[in-house]
């Protein structure tokens, strides 16, 4: 009996070693693993979470909701790194995203409006509302949640910034008002405004704008 214990201890020693090892070649822990195995997802301390709200969109023809739906993942894509993360909120009110910012442990909100002044004529309305026209089921809360959903938003997001380049006439403006601020000061905060004009007919005027507004957003929350 008791070299039957010994031998079960020495195999349970043994096993311990390898399940070691083998943590160690794949670059994780055990408790890393087991985390993983249980679809745990942890976030460094120092990472900044930014909720951002659909943004609101103005003058502009077809579905305003696709066009918000590229601005907001626009921001996601820029405002996605080592120290930040973005959680995109499903409540269209003001006072709602708020509180829904506070329910996923988010410190910081991005609410933004943007305005489409054109040169002249119409096309740019109906040429975003026809890409729009297979994309609603991906918008955040429309149809559920999971990877597919996020691919489904990505994919629309970037159709619909790909027709407003192609519509863009000379001399269309676009103006990104915009304000992140703690859960507390969102609405007393004063929102930042920049501007842009398309010098050329198929100017993506949308994406360099939502980098700069990126950039500034990114660089004050740095200070803090």
């Amino acid at each position: 009996m008791a070299i039957c214990s010994r031998r079960r201890s020495i195999s349970f020693a043994r096993l311990q070693v390898l399940t070691v090892l083998v943590c160690t070649v794949a670059g994780v822990s055990p408790s890393a693993g087991q985390a993983v195995a249980a679809g745990q997802v942890s976030f460094p301390p120092e990472t900044t979470c930014i909720a951002v709200m659909l943004p609101s969109v103005q003058g502009v023809d077809g579905s305003a909701t696709e066009v918000a739906a590229a601005v907001r993942e626009l921001f996601t894509s820029y405002l996605t790194g080592p120290s930040l993360r973005t959680v995109p909120l499903e409540a269209r009110l003001a006072s709602q995203a708020i509180e829904e910012a506070r329910q996923k442990d988010c410190g910081q909100v991005l609410l933004a409006t943007l305005t489409r002044k054109r040169s002249g004529g119409g096309a740019l309305g109906r040429a975003l509302g026809q890409a729009a026209g297979t994309a609603a089921w991906s918008v955040p809360g429309v149809a559920g949640t999971g990877g597919a959903v996020a691919r489904g938003a990505v994919i629309a997001g970037a159709q619909a910034v790909s027709s407003l380049a192609g519509s863009t006439k000379a001399k269309d403006e676009m103006r990104l008002d915009y304000k992140i601020s703690p859960l507390d000061a969102a609405v007393s905060a004063k929102p930042e405004t920049l501007k842009v004009k398309a010098a050329a007919d198929g100017e993506d005027i949308l994406t360099p704008l939502v980098e700069k507004a990126s950039e500034a957003i990114a660089a004050g929350l740095a200070k803090k």
